[in-house]
């Protein structure tokens, strides 16, 4: 299993935005089967974490490739860019058994 781990620092007053765009994405794309999106609760920092699980590093590419080919893809990002800072990170893991 591998797990794609994703955050974004947020904009200050736009984190609400943000939480709703990036739901919105996810369904418009049917999302990997297994995707969860954490909103931060105690800590006041304005990060959003987005893990989504794919059964190998080629359904990841795979997924990312077509995923990206999409022009709903690059909108999405613009709007997602507006609402976040520099920041955050893009982390791949695997399960260690």
């Amino acid at each position: 299993m591998l797990v794609d781990r994703r955050t974004w620092v947020v904009k200050r007053r736009c984190m609400e935005e943000a939480l709703e765009l990036i739901k919105a994405e996810g369904k418009r794309v049917g999302s990997p089967p297994v995707w969860r999106l954490y909103e931060p609760k105690v800590g006041g920092f304005d990060l959003l974490a987005l893990e989504m699980e794919y059964e190998s590093l080629e359904a990841y590419e795979k997924w990312w490739a077509e995923y990206s080919a999409s022009p709903e893809a690059a909108a999405f990002q613009g709007k997602l860019y507006e609402l976040t800072e520099v920041g955050g990170a893009n982390e791949l893991w695997v399960l260690a058994e």
